[in-house]
């Protein structure tokens, strides 16, 4: 008979744009707000796709570089805060969620998973979101960039797994770019890339990783290797870990 600690353990983590949401339309619209405002010139969404990625500061940042003359420590600092109110201030319905997403949720619900979601993102925006896609009776803890250190440091998603209060096990962190890839393996978590969203893996192998093209085939997979599953998975063969033994909640 199959050892359960070899199953997944029913908790995982989540990136939210890119992942789980596609906010493209969102990000673009609030950023050409602000570049306009300051005579910059406008991006498409494919310009303003390639800028995202470390939380709303690192995309001010690229956008400033991008369009002109780089801002300063002071101006970075002014033009994020302008940025978050203004994506504050956006018509809702802009976002919506990846195909397979909607569905894919719901049914790790019934199983009996927990759900949480580390990101990046602005913490208001993040719950507001949650909230606008139907989701806040599904995920119930959200660790945002301006709680603590952003990824890819590892304590922000020990931070979300503390407080869905997750034993030790076969936990999953599902995200979209290097960024998260990174995340997962600096706190010896199982990272999943999911190939439907803005990033790349970059300079980053997928030792230790998974990769999906779509949500669908990942909670099919998820689905049949948690604690309810009728597979057998494979074991974790996972990454030397920097931070913590793998499974390690703090």
């Amino acid at each position: 008979m199959q050892s359960n600690k070899n199953r997944l353990s029913g908790w995982a983590v989540f990136d939210l744009d890119g992942t789980l949401a596609d906010t493209l339309t969102d990000i673009s619209r609030a950023l050409g707000s602000v570049l306009q405002k300051h005579g910059r010139p406008p991006l498409s969404l494919v310009e303003t796709k390639s800028l995202i990625g470390k939380g709303p500061k690192t995309l001010m940042e690229r956008a400033w570089i991008f369009t002109g003359q780089p801002a300063s420590h002071d101006e970075l600092l002014s033009l994020t805060k302008e940025y978050l109110l203004t994506y504050r201030f956006n018509p809702k319905g802009g976002a919506r969620p990846f195909p397979g997403i909607q569905e894919g949720l719901r049914s790790l619900m019934r199983l009996g998973w927990r759900l949480g979601l580390c990101t990046n993102k602005d913490g208001h925006a993040a719950r507001s979101l949650v909230e606008e896609l139907g989701w806040g009776g599904w995920i119930k803890v959200v660790v945002s960039g301006e709680e603590t250190v952003r990824k890819p440091d590892p304590r922000p998603l020990q931070l979300a797994l503390r407080r869905m209060q997750a034993p030790s096990g076969r936990h999953l962190f599902v995200g979209d770019s290097e960024v998260d890839l990174q995340t997962a393996r600096n706190a010896c978590v199982e990272g999943v890339f999911l190939g439907h969203g803005y990033g790349e893996f970059g300079t980053m192998s997928l030792d230790g990783m998974r990769f999906f093209s779509n949500a669908v085939d990942m909670f099919s997979w998820m689905a049949r290797s948690g604690p309810k599953g009728k597979n057998t998975p494979n074991p974790w063969v996972g990454p030397i870990c920097r931070f913590a033994k793998p499974g390690w909640i703090s």
